[in-house]
């Protein structure tokens, strides 16, 4: 199975919508606080080119900010 990974922020509300979500539709997934870790930081700017959180990853696909639908698509494509 693809893993899920998730860039966000303590502060962030729909960082905290998206990893709800998730754990209520039983997604496995590894949280990168961006604020902690500036490994996780670069990451998302140097490898993804996105400076914005939530940013949802599940190999070459991405969703970000938290909008149910498309996380749901996701989700079915794996």
């Amino acid at each position: 199975m693809t893993r899920l990974m998730v860039f966000s922020q303590p502060t962030c509300p729909a960082c905290n919508e998206l990893k709800e979500y998730l754990k209520k539709k039983g997604a496995d997934f590894e949280d990168r606080d961006v604020t902690a870790d500036r490994q996780a930081l670069d990451e998302m700017i140097k490898v993804h080119k996105v400076r914005v959180t939530p940013l949802l990853i599940a190999g070459d696909k991405k969703v970000i900010g938290f909008d149910p639908a498309e996380v749901d698509r996701l989700l079915a494509g794996l």
